[in-house]
């Protein structure tokens, strides 16, 4: 899926159980401007859910559904066989099974999740979640031993980081070659930042080079991308201005020649020229 959160299911399963409902839904507060975005469920003051709004125009509330349901069996059981007799139906939890659940009647309740969430269906949304790994405010800790978060392994050799390197809160993986500066960003594997160049708030994604003289801030470098020297890569918003301001995406194995610029808010899926503008 596209969200990020670390729950202990036990919780809502307990409380499930003692409430008796057919059905609980996570749900997270979002802010009211953003509920247009998701799944909404409007409650009363006890937690019970009385209607359903699937990216409502005008939410009436802001509790948004994490997509995480907890069933009782032989509610599930019924209401997923009857959905699958529908000709009509597209079989989908928040658009036919729950709507129907409540259309019949069946008790259903929310469960107030109060910890990390985070949507990742956006470009700007996948940058903030990366980033979040560094703000030692929010509760998401790679390093947790009593909650062990399991990746992949590379393979790689460790990390290199060179005398002529600056790094400062940043999250540099296996197989890297670090050379330049480096500052509130997270490298994944394998990513060489020669000497000089600078990245700033970004995401370097596996295989990725940023040449001597680049600049890259604020922005996403997918795999095996090329940055060449002296080319310069999205921008502050505080330098840039908010209005025209978002995170800048280079794409996979896309080269930015020499000197280039690519200002904030853009997708690049071509390659650029030297000295080229856009």
């Amino acid at each position: 899926g596209d969200h990020i959160y670390k729950m202990d299911y036990s919780k809502m399963i307990k409380e499930h159980e003692e409430t008796g409902a057919a059905c609980t839904i996570a749900v997270l507060e979002v802010p009211l401007e953003e509920a247009s975005r998701f799944g909404i469920m409007n409650t009363k003051e006890d937690g019970t859910i009385y209607e359903f709004e699937e990216k409502p125009k005008n939410p009436k509330s802001n509790l948004a559904s994490m997509g995480i349901y907890v069933f009782t069996w032989k509610k599930l059981k019924k209401y997923l066989t009857e959905d699958e007799a529908k000709p009509d139906s597209s079989n989908d939890f928040g658009k036919d099974v729950i709507p129907a659940m409540l259309n019949a009647g069946e008790l259903l309740r929310v469960y107030r999740f109060n910890d990390y969430w985070k949507d990742v269906g956006t470009v700007n949304s996948l940058w903030e979640a990366n980033l979040d790994l560094l703000n030692p405010k929010i509760d998401l800790n790679l390093a947790d031993q009593n909650w062990r978060i399991y990746s992949r392994t590379t393979g790689m050799p460790p990390q290199y980081i060179s005398e002529s390197a600056d790094v400062e809160n940043s999250l540099i993986t296996d197989g890297c070659e670090v050379y330049g500066r480096i500052d509130y960003s997270v490298l994944f594997e394998n990513v060489t930042v020669e000497e000089g160049a600078d990245v700033e708030y970004s995401l370097v994604m596996p295989g990725a080079v940023i040449k001597k003289g680049a600049k890259v801030k604020y922005s996403i470098i997918a795999e095996n991308a090329v940055i060449s020297e002296d080319a310069a890569i999205g921008e502050d918003p505080a330098v840039y201005g908010s209005d025209n301001w978002g995170i800048t995406v280079i794409g996979d194995k896309i080269k930015i020649g020499k000197k280039a610029i690519i200002k904030p808010d853009r997708m690049i899926t071509k390659d650029v020229a030297e000295e080229e503008v856009l």
